[in-house]
C-alpha cells in the first residue's frame, strides 16, 4: 500500500513540475514578446500568474525531493 500511495504522489509531482513549466515558459514569452498565443493586458495578472507558476513548480519539486529522500 505505501508503495502505491508513493507512485501516486510522485507521478502528480512530475505532472505538476511539467505543468508549471510550461507554463512558466509560456508566461515568459508572455514577458518577452508582449504576447505569446495570448495577450495578457493586465500586468498585474500576469505577475500574479507568473508568481503562481513559480509557487507550484516549488511545491512540486519539494514534493519530488521529499518522495526521493523516503526511499533511502
Amino acid at each position: 500500500m505505501k508503495i502505491k500511495g508513493a507512485i501516486q504522489v510522485y507521478t502528480l509531482a512530475l505532472m505538476s513540475f511539467g505543468m508549471a513549466s510550461f507554463l512558466l515558459i509560456h508566461f515568459a514569452f508572455i514577458w518577452a514578446y508582449g504576447k505569446f498565443y495570448i495577450y495578457e493586458s493586465n500586468p498585474l495578472i500576469l505577475i500574479l500568474e507568473t508568481t503562481l507558476m513559480v509557487v507550484i513548480l516549488s511545491f512540486s519539486l519539494i514534493c519530488l525531493v521529499e518522495q526521493l529522500r523516503q526511499k533511502r
